[in-house]
């Protein structure tokens, strides 16, 4: 193992801050966020305490390392690729099958919520679709910060929504119609 430190220190890294995060998720799964610690989740990971500060700051940080990764692989890396309905379609899939964690993120109030890093998420989207459906060019005028605001916030209210259950899957060309300002046919 020392032989791969040595060669791929990035790898071991990554592969440690994914077992560390896989014990954060797993203790979520069946705990309140504000009542599990950061021994907790050593503990869970069967890796030593002064390890986690090694990757992370704090459990804040370990979240946004796992938000950032999961939503990475579905909106980030796939902006140029795939239509602003696929994308949609896949951030929907991906809340559904990991809807027990989100619940728990969505409920985290303060200073690092999840909620106000997942807007600017819903920005990247947005945008994208305004671009592409909308033939709006994104611009640092009033009107186009106030559109990007505006719908961004509306998105992440909407998938909030559908991830705690209190509305079934938005239908994305409904979405795509209300973000480019058209009546859906």
């Amino acid at each position: 193992m020392k032989e791969v430190k040595e060669r791929f220190p990035m790898a071991s890294s990554l592969i440690t801050k994914k077992r560390i995060a896989k014990a954060f998720r797993d203790l979520l799964a069946t705990r309140e966020f504000d009542k599990i610690s950061i021994v907790d989740i050593m503990e869970s990971a069967g890796i030593r305490r002064q390890t986690f500060y090694n990757h992370f700051l704090d459990k804040y940080e370990l979240l946004d390392w796992i938000f950032e990764n999961d939503l990475t692989e579905y909106i980030t890396n796939n902006l140029d690729f795939i239509s602003g309905q696929k994308l949609l379609q896949e951030l929907f899939f991906y809340f559904e099958q990991e809807r027990d964690f989100y619940i728990q993120l969505f409920d985290i109030q303060g200073q690092n919520n999840f909620y106000d890093h997942f807007i600017s998420y819903c920005r990247l989207l947005v945008s994208k679709i305004l671009r592409e459906y909308g033939q709006i060019d994104i611009d640092s005028s009033a009107y186009t910060c106030f559109l990007l605001d505006y719908h961004s916030h509306a998105l992440a209210e909407i998938v909030k929504a559908y991830v705690n259950k209190k509305s079934p899957v938005p239908q994305p060309d409904f979405l795509i119609m209300t973000i480019i300002g058209k009546r859906p046919q």
